[in-house]
């Protein structure tokens, strides 16, 4: 029966392929397992599935699933000089016609070899596929109007059962639109938390509210001169979208956000969420945006979900102040070879706990001895420094928590200079050249942002269009971060075009962030395909009265 199934969908060129094991009618495929095979290349036994590559390559699935080149989207897209194809159920089980517009990235938006070039350009147009031909073309190659697929797409060593999940699982796919989108608008969500800096968040919002008010007018303006064209513009209106901004404004405690969220999310599903201001953990956030399957794009904050985030629906700017941590214990152990003597003191909040577990956990790595103690109060930290630091230390590395304006003017003390570094948190630089260069000239900062005085080359841009916008800039890292994370939605549903899909999102964001969008909070920003972190380093400071903005480079960029 099989076989028969086979014959009779292929046809033509399939009616040679008769050995080849299919999928039967019944059972059903379960696309759970079939979900581990694509993610995985693992069977419905637990095995890595075998299959050939470039004719006569053998692999694994464990090497070589699906996810990897197709995406968790499944759109596809392009890998080196590879064309990938979307393989959605929605798509796979209608006939192609081959749409321009749904390859036009590829075409005419990335720079390509020739014989890519030349390749998009070959016939497409195919039969719409059934179970038993698309069973088929997974083991064979062959499409059901009976043309070899790729060679770099491998022919896997399919079971019927294998073949029947995996089958199941990509007719589950593209079965509904995700929510947040209408025909006309695109909703989108904006983070406020409890205890942000007000002045902070009137300048990120005024900065969110003015992009959003601004790519509306553009977006109305095409849409009332339809015939007006240039680059292809008629093709696409059909997925021109108004933007619509919700602020979620949180209160209470971290315990209590994922409910308010639920709350929000429930009157007014968003398509993701973009930039915010999040004082506080980002986990309770960070853990609703998985549930309910919500892209959360380059908030503000310093306490990012670090565990577990691969392929999550969470992309940050950096590790923040974990970040921090790593970045001074490298720092450090390069300036002491054979190990360091270190004391740790700390504020045993959020802010100063996250960067004193990741400083200890990497300076012990390094070789360094670690004696760490922490305050529940900034009073209690403050005393214990009055009475620090015996001698032979190498470093006292100090993380304030929520309290640098007050605990950092108490490290001026004749006995801290004993220790020849001194680190300390990033923001701990403000209060810190208070106390002075002669004074301070160990305290070392962990700077996980550009140099003081790099200027890139959008940052003129940026400040422009702010200017005529009449959006003052009283925090440039922070607006320019909203900004950034605003660019990086615009450019993506350019070229997601109609496909409004969240996995699809953040693979464009994926593939987007690197492109000389950045517009200077960071020295460079990029992501790779499951990565969640655009910025991966930090400098360390030193205090220099002398300079713009009374701080200097002490190391390269460190990478931990």
């Amino acid at each position: 029966m099989i076989r028969k199934l086979i014959l009779k969908a292929a046809a033509g060129a399939l009616a040679l392929l008769a050995p080849v094991q299919a999928i039967a009618a019944e059972p059903a495929g379960d696309p759970v397992a079939g979900r581990r095979l694509y993610w995985e290349g693992v069977s419905s036994n637990g095995v890595p599935i075998k299959a050939r590559t470039q004719g006569d390559i053998e692999i694994s699935g464990a090497q070589f699933s699906c996810v990897s080149c197709h995406r968790p989207s499944a759109y596809g897209g392009s890998e080196g000089s590879v064309y990938v194809p979307p393989i959605r159920g929605d798509l796979l089980y209608e006939a192609s016609r081959g749409d321009r517009n749904r390859i036009f990235k590829e075409l005419f938006l990335e720079a390509q070899s020739g014989e890519f070039w030349s390749k998009m350009r070959d016939p497409r147009s195919r039969p719409a596929y059934t179970d038993a031909t698309l069973a088929a073309a997974l083991i064979t190659g062959v499409d059901p109007a009976g043309r070899d697929l790729d060679r770099t797409m491998p022919r896997y060593e399919l079971s019927e059962k294998d073949a029947a999940n995996i089958v199941a699982y990509l007719k589950t796919l593209g079965t509904a639109p995700d929510p947040g989108v209408t025909r006309g608008a695109i909703h989108f969500a904006t983070i406020v938390t409890p205890g942000a800096n007000k002045a902070d968040t009137d300048a990120v919002l005024a900065t969110i509210n003015a992009f959003f008010n601004w790519k509306n007018l553009h977006t109305k303006g095409d849409l009332s001169s339809p015939g007006f064209s240039p680059l292809y513009r008629s093709e696409f209106l059909n997925t021109y979208r108004a933007w619509k901004l919700h602020v979620w404004e949180l209160k209470g405690e971290p315990e209590s956000w994922s409910d308010q969220l639920d709350a929000y999310y429930k009157a007014q599903p968003v398509f993701a969420m973009v930039s915010g201001l999040v004082n506080g953990p980002h986990a309770p956030i960070a853990d609703f945006c998985d549930r309910s399957a919500t892209p959360c794009i380059f908030p503000s904050t310093e306490l990012p979900q670090t565990r577990d985030v691969a392929y999550r629906y969470n992309i940050y700017f950096s590790r923040g102040r974990a970040l921090e941590g790593e970045a001074m214990a490298t720092f450090v152990a390069s300036r002491n070879k054979g190990g360091a003597e270190i004391r740790q003191y700390y504020l045993e909040d959020r802010l100063g706990a996250a960067s004193a577990i990741s400083f200890k956990k990497a300076a012990e790595f390094y070789g360094g001895r670690v004696i760490s103690q922490g305050f529940p109060d900034k009073e209690r930290l403050i005393a214990a420094l009055g009475e620090c630091c015996e001698k032979n230390v190498d470093a006292l590395v100090v993380w304030p928590g929520a309290a640098a304006a007050d605990v950092v003017p108490q490290l001026q003390a004749k006995n801290f200079r004993k220790a020849p570094i001194i680190g300390l948190p990033s923001d701990a630089i403000e209060p810190a050249k208070a106390v002075g260069d002669k004074a301070g000239k160990n305290f070392r900062f962990a700077w996980p942002y550009e140099k003081p005085g790099v200027v890139h080359p959008r940052e003129f841009d940026v400040r422009a269009w702010m200017s005529a916008r009449k959006v003052p800039v009283t925090n440039p890292r922070l607006q320019f971060e909203s900004y950034f994370a605003l660019t990086m939605i615009e450019h993506s549903l350019q070229h997601l075009l109609g496909d409004f899909n969240r996995e699809y999102l953040i693979e464009l964001i994926e593939h987007e962030a690197e492109k000389n969008l950045n517009v200077g909070t960071h020295p460079t920003l990029a992501l790779g395909p499951g990565q969640r972190f655009a910025s991966k380093g930090a400098f360390v400071m030193r205090l220099d009265a002398k300079s713009d903005r009374g701080f200097l480079p002490d190391s390269e960029w460190i990478v931990p």
